[in-house]
């Protein structure tokens, strides 16, 4: 009875387990399709499913084999050998356990089924996308330099082999090695002399030494391809100067690869000779001849031609060795497609020519986004559950003009709601969306030093037909980290109004249906009872999974890499979110490693657009012609649209992504030197410019910039970055050699420009900049003497802008009080050109000082719509936010109320300047409530400047 309550305790337990798992799977299932990718769900299970069956399958069999092989060893140990040493016998001598045949076969069995499937389903899990790409491969149309071999053999097929060999050779390994020391211990192998090259230093029964010589010949077989994949390996050589094959790899190191591979070619056929032979020594020199021979070929060898030939002549011996990795190195990043130009700057700036540069100077970003981002928050908060997660910097045609514009949605934190208020209705039913965003011109700044809002308020309201907002709510962003419940019989909040809370229900596409099955699984999934104890809950109740926009994308695509910025745009009345991906390899020959990511090849060659409403996800191909997104794309066919089936508006806002431009801008600082010598010798290494933080240097991050470039006859967004020759703690440069701009409109997407300073000329980098604004007598005393008065001095990002063969560098100064809720105000902006500097209120007076021409910079466009009318909401039943009648009717009494008092404040102003007093008494109280009124206006006023 024991046994049988025992047996079904298990089988519960796995019952359970395989209904979690099973719920899990459901759960996926249902949300790929409801997105409409379904495949992204069933080609990597079922991948999976068949790598584990295949590799367990080809396991089983061999440990299996060996270990029925052993079966008989093992009954005999156990029966009669483990018995009298433990003198496990009773009165009539009988074992008190015997291990039946029957019993030995079952647990064989299971031993095996659980070892070869347990090894199989970490290497299904791991190396399915490995399998699928070897079959879908796309050559690179272009060979190594060494072997000759497509670079997409490095790519694609090679790491499928050693998928398969690491699968196959440890656990085979293991095996042979226990099964050596299982025959010794139960003495079927008789060691009679270590000296195992002489005839009878081993003893071993025929059935073992056939079993063995099995075991060792596969195992040779293995390490023979093993070895052979290793040579191609050699490209990725981090031995000596080069980063990949150098001298002593393909002189000393591919020498020992093909001698130890013939060496495992004779262990092959010593072992399969053994087989029929009853000569030990077949086996047992071939091993040790291995043994021998791995440290000395493989490391030994290639040490003492590394130390004694190359290192005496290490650039005669490595030139051809570092052309390949300058070559692949320029290849794997894109910087081998920058197209380059001298920048000559022998040609000073006069009024005249800076009045051509209007374009450039109109969208000088002179609101820094970090001291924005709590002007943000200071000013369009509204309420404490509201946040900005951070601001992205685009660009849109506003009124015909180009301008660069700064954006932040408004999104909910659940974190910041009041601690009572954080029950389940409420986080799961009732806050579901954020509200809006904020957007202001990059160059626009109010006299109070705030920035000019294009889109403010809740609901949104602007100046600006394209930043007109019809559907405002924000279901998946940044901050949206949790699962939500819509269309239930609560309503969910939408935004606050006045007194009272509009409301809305969910329109959107995407969501999984709360059917009663879905119901069942999600619960068990979800270890909760909610979905059933809810009220709530009806039939037409959906669950919004995966919010988050990084973890949305990157469960639907895990093989692609992200970028960690994603920004949005206002798209046609709608919030879209666009996320760059990005193909990437590790295996790239001859190529760096970048030490951020540990890859290096990377391409960004998709584009992922998420709307922020209902969390569809559109994959788009960027660089159609990258042969890892070819191979994704033969995988999975019909996942990665043509770039054709984005919309015009959508197209527009694509940006070069910063992380791909940091990369390639670290690996220009020495991949820029094409010739060799000069490599070897690091003569024109560069750095990445640096500027004042904190008062500590640090490397300039690039910044998005509106610039009309050399040659160019119009403004455009740029991304861009400058350099500095590179420095020791002896000798420490700072003038700027070079810049690198990315171009991202129209056909240009995607170009790189370097542009070079003349080695002749003496250009300021923007560390020389920034110390000799700490210098300047004028400047350090005026920021010192606004520090010491309770406010503390926030210096922006310094911007350094060519212009006309010429720099201008600007930084704008903020000022921030020390107490606690300040809103940070832009003071004073600071510009230099050549060997001057000033600082001055606005940009435009700043630009007189130094040129002499007061320009006429534009302002914000001209509004195309009423004034800070709020935007149109969606229109459709359910979705129109709802305000309690009574509520309505209270906020409009106080809005009459309101408006009667303004007019006895103008009717009391009226009576005053004509001298009519009456109605008002000749007492002094009456002129005392005026004056009182009168004060209170003009602080009203004062208060109002502080205002966007």
């Amino acid at each position: 009875m024991r046994r049988t309550a025992r047996f079904l305790l298990v089988l519960l337990g796995i019952g359970l387990l395989l209904l979690i798992t099973l719920s899990g799977l459901f759960e996926d299932y249902l949300w790929y399709s409801d997105l409409g990718y379904s495949q992204l769900f069933w080609t990597p299970l079922i991948s999976k499913g068949l790598i584990q069956i295949v590799n367990g399958t080809i396991l089983f069999t061999f440990i299996a084999g060996t270990l029925f092989s052993i079966r008989h060893a093992i009954l005999t140990f156990v029966n009669e050998r483990l018995r009298k040493r433990l003198r496990l016998v009773h009165e009539m001598d009988r074992p008190l356990y015997h291990l039946s045949q029957r019993k030995m076969t079952i647990w064989l069995i299971i031993v095996s089924v659980l070892i070869s499937f347990g090894v199989s389903f970490v290497t299904g899990f791991t190396g399915w996308l490995e399998v699928l790409t070897f079959l879908n491969s796309t050559p690179f149309g272009q060979g190594d330099p060494i072997f000759f071999k497509d670079l997409g053999f490095y790519v694609f097929q090679l790491p499928f082999f050693y998928t398969i060999y690491n699968a196959f050779f440890g656990p085979l390994f293991l095996l042979t090695f226990f099964t050596v020391l299982f025959y010794s211990f139960t003495g079927v192998i008789h060691f009679q002399s270590f000296l195992i090259w002489r005839k009878e230093a081993v003893e071993i029964n025929p059935a073992a030494r056939r079993h063995l010589a099995i075991l060792i010949t596969v195992l040779f077989l293995f390490k023979g391809f093993g070895c052979y994949f290793d040579t191609f390996r050699l490209l990725y050589s981090q031995h000596g100067l080069v980063l990949g094959s150098g001298y002593a790899d393909i002189h000393a190191a591919l020498p020992a690869l093909k001698a130890l591979m013939i060496l495992c070619a004779l262990g092959f056929i010593g072992g399969g000779l053994s087989f029929f032979k009853n000569e030990v020594r077949l086996l047992t020199l071939p091993i040790l001849t291995i043994f021998i021979s791995i440290p000395l070929l493989s490391g030994l060898w290639p040490m003492v031609l590394q130390s004694m030939v190359v290192i005496p002549n290490e650039l005669e011996k490595e030139i051809p060795y570092i052309q390949n990795e300058i070559a692949l190195t320029r290849f794997a990043y894109g910087l081998d497609q920058i197209m380059e130009e001298d920048y000559q700057t022998n040609q000073p700036l006069t009024s005249e020519t800076i009045q051509k540069e209007l374009p450039t100077l109109n969208n000088v970003r002179l609101n820094d986004p970090h001291p924005m981002l709590q002007t943000y928050t200071q000013k369009q908060g509204i309420r404490p559950y509201y946040k900005f997660h951070d601001i992205d910097i685009d660009r849109y045609r506003v009124n015909g003009e180009y301008r660069q514009v700064m954006l932040a949605p408004r999104e909910f934190s659940y974190q910041d709601l009041e601690r009572t208020a954080q029950t389940f209705v409420n986080l799961r039913f009732k806050y579901t969306h954020g509200f809006g965003v904020v957007a202001s011109f990059a160059n626009a700044v109010t006299p109070e030093g705030l920035p000019a809002f294009a889109i403010k308020d809740v609901p949104p309201a602007t100046d600006y037909q394209e930043f007109q907002l019809s559907q405002p709510r924000i279901y998946f962003g940044e901050l949206t980290h949790d699962w939500v419940v819509v269309n239930t019989d609560l309503k969910e909040f939408d935004y606050p109004a006045g007194g009272s809370n509009a409301e809305t229900r969910y329109g959107g596409k995407s969501g999984i249906q709360l059917t009663p099955f879905n119901r069942l699984m999600l619960s068990i999934k979800h270890g909760t009872l909610r979905f059933y104890l809810a009220n709530e809950i009806n039939s037409q109740s959906r669950i919004l999974l995966h919010r988050n926009i990084m973890d949305r994308v990157e469960k639907l695509v895990p093989f692609l890499q992200y970028d960690d910025d994603p920004y949005l745009v206002v798209d046609e009345g709608r919030l879209k979110w666009i996320i760059d991906a990005y193909t990437v390899s590790d295996t790239f020959p001859y190529s760096s490693m970048t030490p951020e990511r540990e890859i290096n090849y990377i391409r960004n060659s998709v584009k992922v657009v998420v709307d922020a409403y209902d969390g569809t996800v559109e994959f788009f191909a960027v660089d159609a012609k990258d042969p890892i997104l070819q191979t994704y794309r033969k995988i999975f066919p019909g996942v990665f649209k043509d770039l054709s089936a984005m919309s015009d508006t959508l197209k527009s806002h694509l940006r070069y992504p910063e992380t791909l431009f940091t990369i390639q801008s670290t690996m220009l600082k020495n991949f820029h030197m094409t010739d060799p010598t000069v490599f070897y010798n690091k003569e024109d290494a560069w750095d990445i410019a640096k500027e004042l933080f904190a008062s500590e240097p640090q490397n300039i991050a690039p910044y998005y910039s509106v610039m009309q470039l050399p040659g160019s006859d119009h403004p455009e967004l740029i991304l861009m970055i400058p350099f500095t020759p590179s420095s020791s703690s002896s000798n420490i440069r700072n003038n700027m050699v070079a810049w690198l701009a990315a171009r991202m409109d129209g056909e240009y997407y995607g170009e790189l420009r370097l542009y070079k300073i003349p080695k002749n000329s003496e250009v300021d980098g923007p560390l020389q900049v920034e110390l000799r604004i700490d210098q300047d007598p004028e400047i350090s005393k005026q920021l010192a003497l606004w520090g010491q008065r309770g406010s503390s001095v926030i210096r922006g990002n310094l911007l350094v802008l060519p212009i006309a063969n010429s720099f201008l560098y600007v930084e704008p100064i903020y000022l921030q009080s020390e107490k606690g809720g300040s809103t940070p105000e832009m003071k004073r902006v600071v510009v230099a050109y050549g060997d001057k500097i000033v600082m001055s209120e606005t940009f435009e007076e700043a630009l007189a000082q130094l040129f002499g021409v007061r320009l006429k910079l534009s302002p914000p466009p001209q509004a195309n719509v009423s004034a800070f009318a709020p935007a149109s909401l969606d229109s459709e039943e359910d979705q129109e936010p709802t305000i309690d009648a009574e509520d309505e009717t209270q906020a409009l009494l106080k809005q009459i109320e309101q408006i009667r008092e303004m007019l006895n404040q103008l009717e009391l102003q009226f009576k005053k300047i004509t001298g009519d007093s009456s109605g008002l008494g000749d007492n002094k109280d009456s002129d005392s409530d005026y004056d009182k009124s009168d004060s209170e206006d003009s602080e009203d006023l004062e208060n109002q400047k502080t205002k966007p």
